[in-house]
């Protein structure tokens, strides 16, 4: 009787402590659009985060790259003996309302990030959790004013130069049935009405280094007093930036440049000059959509910290002067080095009585990446000190 008596609390606290802590690993699977070197790096920081929350993250990759494939891939991640306990996908045109429709009837939870509800879906889907009870969450970045401001940035840099018209502009978008280059563009365009710049034409280059290329060799042609060229994303203005340098014009100097994503490639480029800005720091949102996830499987609702179930950040300039800064947010390896549980409110006490939104916790996550970062770069040092004497 007495070890009854002795054994009663610990058997009280495993009743009522929260059955996901002593539950099988969370099953995540994530739907990748495509393979490109943007998604990898977004697979990439994920995989760090769940290596840390203990969740097996399944990737699906989309290999033929449309809307409908896309649908079709989620239908294929559901069709198995064990279905995930949750789900993530970015939304497309058209097919949005289809794919929350599918995890709904399937009973799976669902986060969605990375885009906006298209206009067309709104009325269907309404919010998470308002029609559609699996639907769980949404994440994504305020492209429209990062569209803007990018743009800005680079009508600004184009204002430096002699010639005092107004700055001519090109513009490279991604693909029509993409919500994150069709808000882009809205923001591209409220900048040049209030900035009084020339859009002299805006054309969808299909995310493609390639293609933006080619095509912006055909508009210089057409458009020889241009500016700036103002793109969707660093690969298409890494294309860009081929087609001038074939010509002989200096971007950078002649034409001035900007993208999104933050590519490496595109870093590298900002340093050596060629491309002014890159928008970014949206390849974190998977890896904070699991944190968010995690923390809701655990009983820590995100929606009741104030901050609803749609959260919305922003996005950041790279530039020369925060070059060091971005670099060491976008280091794999300080990825690893950091403990993502810490940033978790389930085990993180700390963080249980804060009510962050998810620009607050961007913010926390490159702080201590960018510190990481900065102390193994001194211990690096000092070694190489040690060695040198």
């Amino acid at each position: 009787m007495l070890q009854l008596r002795l054994y009663l609390p610990l058997l009280l606290l495993l009743c009522l402590a929260p059955k996901t802590l002593y539950a099988d690993e969370l099953e995540v699977v994530f739907l990748s659009p495509d393979n490109s070197r943007y998604w990898q790096m977004v697979n990439g920081f994920m995989q760090a985060v769940a290596s840390d929350l203990d969740i097996n993250l399944t990737v699906y990759t989309d290999q033929q790259k449309n809307r409908y494939s896309y649908r079709d891939l989620l239908v294929e991640a559901l069709d198995k003996k064990r279905q995930p306990d949750f789900v993530m996908f970015m939304l497309k045109e058209n097919v949005t309302a289809e794919m929350l429709k599918t995890t709904e009837k399937a009973g799976v939870k669902t986060f969605t990030f990375n885009t906006n509800v298209p206009e067309f879906d709104r009325q269907t889907v309404g919010e998470p959790r308002q029609y559609l009870k699996q639907w769980i969450g949404h994440l994504a970045p305020d492209n429209i004013a990062a569209g803007k401001q990018l743009a800005e940035t680079l009508i600004a840099a184009a204002r430096q130069k002699p010639d005092t018209s107004p700055p001519e502009i090109l513009a490279l978008s991604g693909t029509r049935d993409s919500s994150a280059a069709t808000d882009r563009d809205k923001g591209l365009k409220e900048s040049v009405e209030s900035e009084s710049a020339t859009l002299n034409q805006l054309l969808y280059a299909g995310w493609s280094q390639s293609e933006a290329q080619d095509k912006t060799q055909l508009l210089l042609e057409r458009y020889p007093g241009t500016d700036v060229i103002w793109s969707a994303s660093d690969g298409m203005a890494l294309g860009a930036i081929q087609a001038l340098e074939s010509k002989g014009i200096k971007p950078g100097v002649d034409i001035m440049v900007g993208g999104v994503d933050w590519e490496r490639r595109a870093l590298d480029a900002i340093r050596e000059g060629r491309l002014t800005a890159s928008m970014g720091r949206h390849f974190m949102d998977g890896g904070v959509a699991l944190l968010l996830i995690h923390d809701f499987n655990a009983g820590y609702d995100f929606a009741s910290e104030g901050s609803g179930t749609t959260l919305s950040y922003d996005l950041k300039a790279a530039n020369r002067e925060n070059l060091g800064v971005i670099e060491q947010v976008m280091q794999p390896d300080n990825w690893d080095r950091l403990d993502f549980t810490d940033f978790s409110r389930a085990h993180n006490p700390l963080l249980r009585s804060k009510d962050l939104s998810a620009n607050e916790l961007m913010d926390m996550l490159m702080t201590k990446l960018n510190t990481i970062g900065q102390r193994n770069w001194i211990t690096e040092s000092e070694q190489d000190e040690e060695v040198k004497e």
